[in-house]
């Protein structure tokens, strides 16, 4: 899951190949950061291609009352599913496959491109699905770092009212009302408004609110425009320090829940989102435009380190400031489908146009050292005087044309072929010096074959071809917030979908994705030291073994390497800073057929060792996290509602996440999550 929202630390914590989107901050927290198909296997029938208007808004996600999301329930696979402000799954927008699909800019708005510099607020977004290995076969141009596909709300035949109050981790208070109005037999409104505490590991937090709404018309048969708007502000955000020790060792234990930090290094500023859809079904003819603008600004930036660490956990305190850094986007795509009917075979053939403008204002950073101290031991100091640099510019201009091809044929299987020729310019011009400038112009492929010639069996194999971005540079690299180059990636996967039974579904793979590896070199510099291969197999089970239980369980056995000069040289490790080679999630979902008010639900997640250091001297031990929650439904009145209880991390496992550049921060101590949802 996403929880934890490291989500305003995309720049300060993790590495770029790791980074998140920056998320709106959520109330779950597990160690993976882990983002509906359709349930139909492909050849199954003429009928299982998933419609423009549906794909990516399927209607087990896009919930209209909030007291009925369940994401265990609701989860086709264990992959990485979204519902509300709940996740599940080995993956998220994150870390597919141990890379991130948010820093490659794989992102979708309901199957439209959408290049997302601000993560969308819970005011419109339902849920979102990772499509990656066979979920993502016929899906449209799929990417070699899987792709992350939103949904956002929808309206019923009744107006609801939900109102939804709590308190998050450690006792932080929310509460946030949406309404989903049926405004005509044709027209629809969805509208939300938020407010919230967050508060991080340790005991650093902010508040934040977020409104927004999502307007859906349908002027005819087949027709339907969307609009939506979506905007969180955020403010007064401390931030978790990052310690970065003097050798191979890990920082000594420390208490957590207890800020540590300045709390004057803080962040605020805003993300907003808005845009437009419209998609068209007329006969065999599919059409679909979207047209989008994402920003994402920080007024105010700080973050807290702790340089030169010691065993007894003394250290250099430093601190980096700035202001006013401002990524603005506009994106869109309109993609054209064309279905032909021969007998037992669907062929569609299908056309996209693509574009992004990015501008990016960064840079211009003040670097203080702030004298010696301790981790884990508050220590405050005046605010410094400083004057920040100029601010470095880069834009982005990118545009794609794409053309495919997908045969389906029933009771053998199908085909899918896809060709893009793409024209990517990154322009950045520093303070005091000559403008930089970058091109690319690849001709980017895709094929997959599935066979199902047995019932309830899909065998399939497929290959993909990428120009991906690597996000940005971390902030204590010295080109920090640096937007990094496009790299050129590949895919190779195969593997079986086993229906088993009518409630059973096993899905079991294996992968390569290969790319250009980025970490800090000697001097600092954030920048490509190799190439880096992640083979592994995935495995995802999900099951409804007696009545009323719910199982959704995966796994992930991965062989991260690296390679190039600098491992010849001995300067890096075979293992990639960070990247966890065994991963095990199993989540249960049991509602009482005698008491079907009640529900309990359990969650386990393993994540094996991670190396530590880019020399692989030091290793993060492996950890298991255990969840433990409830729902309880009632109703006020004739008012139906849920009160949730979750804790987690129920056993107080302490452990280390390694960030970009071989930093430390510790992960989240046992919590309790409550909340109170009501549909009016």
């Amino acid at each position: 899951m996403m929880a934890l929202a490291t989500s305003l630390l995309w720049a300060s914590s993790v590495s770029a190949e790791d980074q998140p989107a920056r998320q709106e901050p959520s109330r779950e927290d597990t160690e993976v950061s882990p983002e509906e198909k359709a349930e139909t296997l492909p050849g199954e029938g003429l009928d299982t291609q998933t419609e423009p208007s549906q794909r990516g808004g399927l209607s087990n996600i896009a919930l209209v009352n909030r007291s009925e999301e369940n994401v265990i329930t609701q989860a086709s696979d264990a992959f990485g599913t979204s519902v509300g402000d709940e996740t599940i799954g080995l993956y998220s927008g994150g870390n597919v496959r141990g890379f991130s699909a948010f820093a490659a800019q794989n992102v979708r708005i309901e199957g439209l491109y959408f290049d997302n510099q601000g993560p969308l607020s819970d005011a419109v977004r339902a849920g979102s699905t990772i499509q990656v290995g066979i979920s993502a076969l016929g899906y449209p141009f799929p990417a070699p770092t899987g792709i992350v596909d939103f949904s956002l709300r929808r309206s019923a035949d009744k107006p609801v009212v939900s109102a939804r109050t709590g308190f998050g981790d450690f006792f932080a208070p929310f509460a946030t009302v949406d309404a989903a109005l049926p405004l005509t037999g044709n027209l629809d409104l969805n509208v939300g408004a938020g407010m919230e505490e967050f508060v991080y590991p340790d005991g650093a937090d902010f508040w934040f609110v977020r409104y927004g709404g999502v307007m859906r018309w349908r002027p005819a048969e087949g027709v339907e425009l969307t609009g939506f708007f979506s905007r969180y502000d955020y403010f007064d955000e401390e931030t978790i320090p990052v310690i970065f020790t003097a050798g191979a060792f890990l920082p000594k234990r420390i208490a957590r829940n207890q800020f540590f930090g300045q709390d004057w290094a803080d962040w605020a500023g805003h993300s907003q989102n808005f845009g437009g859809m419209a998609k068209v079904t007329s006969g065999a003819w599919r059409i679909g435009l979207g047209l989008f603008s994402s920003r994402f600004t920080i007024d105010q930036f700080g973050a807290n380190f702790f340089a030169n660490t010691q065993a007894d956990g003394s250290a250099d305190r430093q601190v980096l400031l700035g202001a006013d850094q401002v990524s603005q986007s506009y994106s869109g795509e309109l993609l054209v489908e064309r279905d032909f009917i021969e007998g037992p075979r669907r062929h569609r053939l299908l056309a996209s146009a693509r574009f992004r403008r990015v501008d990016d204002d960064l840079g211009g950073f003040a670097f203080r050292g702030l004298g010696p101290g301790m981790i884990g031991v508050a220590d405050p100091v005046a605010e410094p005087g400083v004057t920040f640099g100029a601010l470095t510019r880069d834009q982005i201009r990118q545009e794609t044309g794409a053309l495919g091809y997908e045969m389906k044929w029933q009771g053998l299987g199908e085909i899918n072929l896809g060709v893009q020729k793409t024209g990517y310019r990154k322009e950045v011009r520093a303070p005091g010096l000559a403008p930089t400038a970058n091109e690319d112009s690849p001709i980017l492929w895709n094929a997959s074959a599935a066979i199902t010639a047995i019932e309830g069996l899909a065998i399939y194999a497929a290959t993909t071809r990428g120009l991906e971005e690597s996000g940005t540079a971390p902030a204590f690299a010295t080109n920090a917030n640096l937007t990094l180059p496009a790299l050129r990636t590949r895919q190779v996967e195969g593997g079986v979908r086993w229906t088993l039974a009518k409630d059973m579904k096993l899905i079991a793979g294996l992968f390569d994705v290969r790319r250009p590896y980025f970490e800090l070199d000697s001097d600092n510099t954030f920048r490509v030291l190799g190439d880096v291969k992640h083979q592994g197999a995935e495995i995802s089970l999900t099951a409804k073994p007696v009545p009323g239980l719910n199982l959704v369980a995966g796994a992930v056995l991965m062989r991260p390497r690296v390679t190039g000069e600098a491992v010849d040289l001995g300067r890096l490790g075979e293992r990639p800073l960070g990247r966890v080679g065994t991963t095990l999630d199993l989540r249960l979902d049991y509602q009482p057929p005698a008491f079907d008010a009640l529900s309990v639900d359990l969650g386990i997640n393993y994540t094996g060792g991670r190396a530590a250091r880019i020399d692989n001297t030091l290793f993060i031990p492996e950890r298991a996290i255990v969840d433990l929650g409830a729902r309880y439904r009632f109703k006020m009145g004739r008012t139906p509602a849920v009160l949730r209880v979750q804790v987690a991390n129920l056993t107080n496992v302490f452990g280390w996440n390694v960030t970009g550049g071989g930093g430390f921060q510790f992960i989240a101590s046992r919590r309790i999550n409550m909340s109170l949802s009501a549909d009016f």
